[in-house]
């Protein structure tokens, strides 16, 4: 068999074999990055640590199918990619209410209004909640690319493969991703300075 990742290759043996430092190695070396992305994508931290977990299961589960034809980090994306869709799926068909009231920190005991802190605004702080929130009004898809690419840092041909697409739909994904967030963030960010 021809490997072209053959360290990942070696590796996922080990771990085929049963040798329990080497399903430890895989652990500390992705699980950062997986995490990460898995916070960003799904929003909130007990849904991240359920879909890092139910991911490197999947992984180990599905190690003796592995052919390092890709880097062990471009497929364990892609086995988070595919869990963190399932909850898209699964939030789709649920009615989500949540009990934090948005307003609950804007009132004062005796039902009045709480005067707004003063202090010296933070723009950067306020342009870069605006990018997260145009960011997080994406396509799936984009947001995804973006995130890949931008966030996690990994390259072109790893977010390719790990989205299932060639690397120049990565590129038109990307593009149209760029120019949504800009866009957004051109009109809201108008709007506040």
């Amino acid at each position: 068999m021809t490997s072209n990742f053959p360290k990942d290759w070696i590796l996922a043996r080990r771990i085929v074999a049963g040798e329990e430092q080497a399903a430890s190695e895989l652990f500390q070396t992705l699980a950062g990055e997986l995490y990460g992305f898995a916070r960003k994508m799904v929003g909130d931290v007990g849904t991240a640590e359920d879909v890092l977990q139910e991911t490197m299961l999947g992984l180990l589960q599905s190690m003796e199918r592995y052919d390092a034809q890709v880097s062990l980090r471009a497929w364990s994306f892609a086995i988070l990619r595919h869990k963190i869709t399932d909850i898209y799926r699964q939030r789709g068909r649920e009615i989500l209410v949540s009990s934090d009231d948005p307003e609950r920190d804007s009132f004062l005991q005796n039902g009045r209004w709480r005067e707004a802190p003063s202090g010296v605004w933070n723009e950067s702080a306020e342009l870069l909640e605006i990018v997260q929130r145009c960011m997080e009004a994406l396509p799936f898809h984009q947001r995804e690319a973006l995130e890949l690419r931008a966030i996690q840092g990994l390259s072109s041909q790893e977010a390719a493969e790990i989205l299932g697409v060639s690397p120049q739909n990565l590129r038109q994904i990307l593009h149209r991703g760029r120019a949504s967030v800009r866009k957004c963030t051109d009109a809201k960010y108008g709007d506040v300075a």
